[in-house]
């Protein structure tokens, strides 16, 4: 069956690509660039260099969806209408080529910015997808984003404060230097970051972080994602907090651009009071 809509974002979305491929998600990959060599966020698998590269800050930055990708992708599938999810504006350029790519296509196009990023956007994505696979339609499915990107709540760890104060994404008073085991905590809901100061250690993070969950959702969650940058073991002792976890993922290599390795978070979907 070919949905009547189809749902495109990019791969900062760090989506599974079991889901991406049951929900037929289009996904537009970022390149990265590792000193001189150019690789796609979709096919680098190379962790070791990936860590290589950021212990000595030499990762030097990332090439977004250009608009031709996105009306290509607006274009190609055999649907009605297309539905793009990008990062809030503030943090990433995507909007603005989507929305160039939308007003260019001859399909029905619409472009929403998700008010989140990473794992947060990738549970504003599903949403949309899920609603596209059991057949609304598109006013349906941009109601259905609309709702989500209100609503979703990531919290997050950073593993060091120097690639982040880099990408100029956090504001740098909000940062806290990361020598002895400190780590900078912050919260995004709705394209505000909030910072949420530091934790002694990384057990203390996730402590800090399981905190914020019960306080915004009194402990239940339409949905729930675990994400880190190369801390799998933080991600699987962050997991253990919540009563269910949909999926843990690790970051994309652009995504690892701009925190840098050790980030580890959670992001989700508060159930409907």
């Amino acid at each position: 069956m070919i949905n009547r809509v189809t749902i495109i974002s990019d791969s900062s979305t760090c989506l599974p690509a079991h889901l991406v491929r049951d929900f037929g998600i289009t996904i537009l990959p970022i390149n990265a660039k590792l000193d001189d060599a150019i690789y796609s966020d979709t096919e680098f698998t190379d962790q070791a260099l990936l860590d290589e590269y950021a212990e000595k800050l030499e990762l030097s930055g990332a090439n977004h969806p250009f608009v031709t990708e996105y009306l290509a992708a607006i274009e190609t599938p055999p649907s009605d209408s297309a539905v793009i999810v990008t990062p809030a504006y503030e943090f990433a350029a995507m909007h603005r080529n989507a929305t160039l790519a939308a007003s260019l296509s001859t399909k029905e196009a619409f472009v929403i910015d998700s008010r989140t990023a990473a794992a947060g956007q990738a549970l504003v994505v599903l949403q949309g997808a899920k609603a596209a696979a059991a057949g609304a339609s598109v006013k349906e499915v941009v109601d259905v984003i609309h709702e989500a990107s209100k609503n979703v709540i990531l919290v997050a760890a950073l593993g060091d404060t120097e690639h982040i104060a880099r990408a100029s994404v956090l504001p740098p008073d909000g940062l806290v230097s990361s020598s002895n085991g400190y780590r900078s905590i912050f919260s995004m809901k709705n394209g505000q970051i909030q910072p949420l100061g530091e934790a002694e250690s990384a057990e203390d993070a996730l402590r800090i972080i399981g905190d914020v969950f019960y306080e915004t959702s009194q402990g239940r969650a339409e949905q729930v994602v675990v994400f880190h940058a190369g801390a799998s073991e933080l991600a699987e002792k962050l997991s253990s907090i919540y009563e269910k976890v949909d999926f843990i993922t690790g970051f994309s290599m652009a995504m690892q651009v701009h925190t840098g390795p050790g980030v580890v978070g959670a992001a989700w979907l508060p159930e409907a009071s």
